[in-house]
């Protein structure tokens, strides 16, 4: 027998958030679009699709309950890399024998201090030995705490030119006080950040920023090499002329990464991967456990594909056709 409902006061199911409409809409078009990213994701890249295709653009209820500030403990990802983020935003440490590389770094510089830095040293990385924080794009979720580790440390900041002028710009609601770190090393496409032998390789990729970085490099699981692509705004575009330019830095993107043999997907949102989630798994593996981060370079090039499908989506929901 079935548990009945509480009672509720009527007037609550008014103050229900709906979720997002769309009357200008191309239904055949989202219609198609939406089939395409399906049939790509397949059963392997549900989870993805699910994020990026559906929830992202309908329930940002949905989004904010999941993609919440929240500790998780530091993981080691690969034989070198580790997530040193929290649930909201990923944060990367690549270590090498001359010193550290950051990928991105959190909300502010408060985050910095007491989440990013406690977890490397927690992993026994000394953040001493950061030498360079790569910022993948210019908004305060991901520079946040990248003044910090440049005063603090000495380390030495990456960006294209323009997210700087991004990060140096208005900033919106919570982010309109943070300051930006001084202007320093300028990343232009093909460019590559090398320290002890390893070689992050930095691709301008506009449509989410203006100056969206996306990055390229290699990392050992148990000593076997692997290629990883961190796409720096895979959240897509937030009109018709940024998703349009998202779209071709897609179609740009999967030819790159097919080209190095990425099979490793990372992205700068734990929840666009699942990244949480995998990392509780690396945490209790088993010998012999397959690293869940490891896709394969076919999945990784369906992933990509995908990404475009639902920025489609995203220009058909405005009314506007992209074939």
């Amino acid at each position: 027998m079935s548990t009945p409902l509480p009672a509720r006061p009527p007037a609550a199911v008014a103050d229900y958030p709906p979720q997002a409409s769309f009357p200008d809409e191309d239904r055949d078009a989202v219609a198609r679009h939406l089939s395409r990213a399906r049939a790509l994701a397949a059963t392997d890249l549900w989870s993805e699709f699910r994020w990026r295709c559906l929830v992202s653009p309908l329930d940002r209820q949905q989004v904010t309950g999941v993609q919440h500030d929240g500790l998780v403990p530091p993981t080691r990802l690969f034989d070198a890399l580790y997530s040193i983020g929290q649930n909201a935003v990923s944060a990367y440490a690549l270590d090498t024998a001359d010193g550290i590389i950051v990928i991105d770094a959190l909300n502010g510089p408060e985050e910095a201090r007491d989440i990013l830095v406690p977890n490397m040293e927690r992993l026994e990385l000394d953040p001493r030995r950061i030498r360079y924080v790569i910022v993948t794009h210019g908004h305060g979720d991901h520079y946040g705490g990248a003044k910090y580790l440049q005063d603090r440390y000495g380390a030495r900041v990456v960006a294209a030119e323009a997210d700087w002028a991004l990060m140096n710009g208005p900033q919106p609601g919570p982010f309109a006080a943070l300051a930006p770190p001084r202007r320093d090393i300028v990343a232009k496409d093909g460019d590559g950040v090398t320290l002890g032998g390893t070689t992050v390789r930095l691709h301008v990729t506009p449509g989410h920023t203006p100056g969206t970085l996306s990055l390229i490099f290699p990392v050992t699981d148990k000593g076997k090499r692997h290629w990883a692509g961190l796409m720096g705004g895979s959240g897509g575009g937030r009109d018709s002329a940024s998703i349009r330019r998202q779209i071709a830095s897609l179609e740009r993107w999967e030819k790159l990464t097919a080209a190095a043999g990425v099979d490793v997907l990372l992205t700068n949102h734990p929840a666009h991967n699942d990244a949480t989630e995998k990392q509780v798994l690396l945490r209790y593996a088993m010998p012999g456990d397959a690293n869940p981060f490891v896709i394969g370079a076919d999945r990784y090039r369906r992933f990509t594909r995908m990404l475009g499908e639902c920025s489609r989506v995203q220009l058909a929901r405005m009314g506007e056709g992209e074939e």
